[in-house]
């Protein structure tokens, strides 16, 4: 399990590198896309949610379709080792600063919860998603 988790953390942390994004306007606008992204999760359209995210990103294409892959070969590993997909929920939204937001949720399995962390950074010119990554630590949610 712990190298499914480094696996998916190592591709969704590349997310970090510079790029050019479309940006969004304020939190608010960044909590609709997160929520979107998870809609499409809820119903086991991976690939589609994290189309979703890539105007957003700050990385290359082929960056983009690498980490796009690499989920798509996990997914039957997820399947098999947790169930199918039932939702996802939102745990909570915190803030640093003015500039820093991050946004966590849980994708609900029939066996075990993937955690599901979104990074937004305001720049000059807007919100970006920075990053994100999905694990399974979920210990980490509680204080």
């Amino acid at each position: 399990m712990r190298l499914l988790s480094r696996l998916l953390l190592t591709m969704l942390l590349a997310a970090s590198s510079a790029g050019y994004a479309a940006t969004l306007n304020n939190p608010a606008e960044a909590r609709k896309l997160a929520d979107e992204v998870m809609a499409k999760v809820a119903v086991g359209d991976t690939e589609g949610a994290l189309r979703l995210t890539k105007p957003y990103l700050v990385i290359p294409e082929s960056e983009f379709e690498t980490m796009v892959g690499q989920m798509k070969l996990q997914a039957p590993v997820m399947a098999s080792r947790f169930g199918a997909t039932i939702g996802t929920e939102f745990v909570r939204q915190d803030a640093v600063g003015e500039s820093l937001l991050r946004l966590t949720y849980l994708q609900r399995f029939d066996r075990h919860p993937m955690r599901w962390v979104f990074y937004f950074y305001k720049g000059t010119g807007g919100w970006v998603l920075n990053t994100f990554r999905t694990d399974d630590v979920i210990q980490q949610l509680f204080p």
